[in-house]
């Protein structure tokens, strides 16, 4: 794994809004995050680290969805995810770091 990733997804993986132009383009339309399954969020999270990150995702694995409670989570690679709603009802994906 590249150090230098790793640093990055450290300083800029959370607090991550989903909002319509940074999902422009993935195949999950902004309208259906709220009911997506844990394949679809594990898409999103593909889609938004590629951008972020500059970075090609091999391994996409969707681990758990609870749509009523807001919660998303799974991993990409070595790099775990969790989409969560906050308090204002944002959507709000975090990376977190092989090894953390």
């Amino acid at each position: 794994m590249d150090d230098a990733l790793q640093a990055l997804v450290a300083d800029l993986g959370s607090g991550n809004v989903l909002d319509a132009e940074m999902l422009e383009g993935c195949a999950v339309e902004p309208h259906e995050l709220d009911d997506m399954d844990e394949q679809q969020a594990a898409i999103v999270a593909a889609h938004v680290f590629e951008q972020l990150f500059d970075h090609g995702i091999a391994k996409v694995v969707g681990e758990s969805a609870d749509p009523e409670a807001g919660r998303w989570s799974g991993t990409l690679d070595a790099f775990g995810f969790v989409i969560e709603r906050d308090g204002a009802g944002d959507l709000v994906l975090d990376f977190i770091p092989a090894g953390s």
